[in-house]
């Protein structure tokens, strides 16, 4: 039988979400029903709610849920599973079954993975992976897309034991690419930020200098404390501006230079595109759910990875245009989580 389920969908008016209560169809095969503990809240999501899509949209990447109901070729799940939602697909070659919902106004919409600014969702297998039943299931919302981002950005630089790292930019990304390099084994790891609150959560994940100055000024005093240069350097990009970007100046010969910034539109990642060819950095490669989760959950298990520092805000539905408005003025200090209250 259908869903009931309260969503936030950004509906009209750009840089403003409402929230509608939908029916949601019974699930295809390769679908599942969830119920959603917790979303992340993203940059890449305020991308879509400042500009133009095509409405209506529910946003969100990346969650934590309990699986309600299954499609009867579902292998991945199964009822009452703890599941995490990641926008990164596991099964490419079958094409992904899309939910139609029908929204206020009429409109009859696919919604597009993940969806997840609700309390339920449907939702195709192949962007669920069934994790442990964890006590901070709220936290994990963002193991989905943001630590897992983070993640794959430093598998691909290839950080290991004993090498020097900087990290410009301590958001949500940066935070977590802090701490993951941190479990690799790097060893300094060299915080950037303008704000204080910020650099003393990188300190709590990893740190082992902050630099609360300019990317120039900045450039200059990590050549000073590692003079042939660092071995990685993450520019983890939220702000989409071409200027001032660290580049490649502070990082030794054969070093790798990376943007970490995952965005929500083609606009931003047209933009993304020139930071990247201007600044001659490299990308990460796509994160593997399914081979690099695992790895996330053995450090959350260890200590290595600690969500309680990174996500420093959590809101409910109710409060999502007041978060979205916190997070594009930079009063959000690390990662924003959207806790959701289930319908009964």
């Amino acid at each position: 039988m259908p869903t009931t389920a309260r969503v936030v969908v950004l509906e009209g008016d750009f840089g403003v979400c409402a929230i509608q209560e939908l029916e949601l169809p019974d699930p295809r095969p390769h679908q599942a029903v969830l119920e959603i503990y917790a979303a992340g809240i993203e940059h890449g999501q305020i991308h879509q709610i400042e500009e133009s899509q095509t409405l209506p949209l529910i946003p969100g990447r990346e969650g934590t849920a309990r699986v309600l109901a299954v499609g009867s070729e579902v292998t991945r799940c199964k009822v009452d599973d703890v599941v995490l939602i990641t926008p990164w697909g596991t099964d490419a070659s079958r094409e992904v079954e899309l939910p139609v919902v029908e929204f206020d106004d009429g409109t009859e919409t696919e919604v597009s993975p993940a969806g997840a600014w609700g309390t339920n969702l449907i939702l195709d297998e192949q962007f669920i992976l069934p994790i442990p039943n964890l006590l901070d299931k709220e936290g994990a919302a963002i193991l989905g897309n943001t630590a897992l981002f983070a993640f794959s950005a430093v598998r691909t630089a290839g950080v290991g034991e004993g090498d020097s790292v900087a990290v410009f930019g301590c958001a949500g990304v940066g935070l977590s690419t802090i701490a993951a390099a941190v479990a690799a084994g790097a060893t300094t790891v060299i915080a950037v930020a303008r704000e204080d609150e910020r650099l003393e959560v990188a300190r709590s994940v990893g740190a082992t200098e902050t630099l609360s100055l300019s990317s120039t000024a900045a450039m200059e005093r990590i050549a000073e404390l590692v003079p042939l240069g660092v071995d990685h350097l993450f520019d983890c990009v939220y702000e989409f501006e071409t200027s001032s970007r660290p580049g490649q100046e502070t990082v030794r010969d054969a070093g790798t230079a990376m943007a970490v910034g995952s965005p929500g539109t083609e606009e931003r990642q047209e933009q993304l595109d020139a930071i990247v060819a201007s600044s001659g950095y490299v990308l990460p490669d796509p994160p593997i759910a399914e081979r690099d989760i695992p790895i996330l959950l053995q450090w959350l298990e260890d200590g290595r990875l600690p969500l309680s520092d990174i996500v420093t805000f959590r809101c409910t539905i109710e409060q999502v245009n007041e978060a979205t408005q916190m997070l594009e003025s930079g009063d959000v200090v690390g990662q924003a989580v959207m806790v959701v209250e289930p319908l009964r």
